[in-house]
């Protein structure tokens, strides 16, 4: 059991850390479509997201299938970019089950962004298997943390100020644009 705890422990801290700014700002830019009391879908949407990168950072960790870690580090910006234009373009529609897919999709990406931290974590096979599920588990309350965090602020931001949920999905969708284009530009392969 204190394998599970420190494996949990090590998921919920790789999501939280500041040092993965571009999985935070993809979870901003993906859920700011969502009105807090639409708390359900948000967590489906998580969970998507979980399962997608699950799935790559088992393939990428076992080397069954592992792209270019240069492309990874291009490409997990570019989700960010493609989620606030997509947010930006359908200001006035409904996104969620779109979002979800998005969520999905994009998560094969970002798993294999955790997969080279997981492969260190666990360098022998004997760990591998053990460890997979509480650091996934981790992770994802990890991301649950910081979604709910974005929610408190969302709400406060649009209660306090008198923003319009329409506002503010532009004003954090544009963030997002901005930032990703920069990490993309910083991260090209090319």
């Amino acid at each position: 059991m204190e394998a599970f705890s420190t494996y949990f422990w090590l998921g919920y801290a790789h999501i939280t850390d500041l040092a993965a700014i571009d999985h935070i700002l993809f979870l901003m830019v993906l859920i700011v479509r969502f009105q807090p009391k639409e708390w359900f879908d948000i967590i489906i949407t998580i969970t998507l997201f979980t399962i997608g990168h699950s799935i790559t950072l088992i393939l990428s960790a076992l080397d069954l299938f592992k792209p270019s870690k240069n492309w990874i580090e291009f490409l997990i910006p570019v989700t960010i970019l493609l989620s606030s234009i997509n947010n930006l373009i359908s200001l006035d529609k409904k996104g969620g089950k779109f979002t979800k897919w998005i969520a999905l999709l994009f998560g094969l990406i970002h798993g294999f962004g955790f997969s080279n931290y997981y492969s260190m974590l666990t360098n022998s096979a004997g760990s591998f298997w053990s460890a997979l599920l509480p650091f996934n588990l981790g992770i994802e309350w990890g991301q649950l943390v910081v979604v709910f965090i974005i929610l408190g602020v969302s709400l406060l931001i649009q209660n306090l100020l008198n923003y319009k949920h329409r506002d503010w999905l532009i004003f954090v969708s544009g963030g997002g644009f901005a930032l990703s284009l920069w990490m993309a530009i910083e991260n090209s392969p090319l």
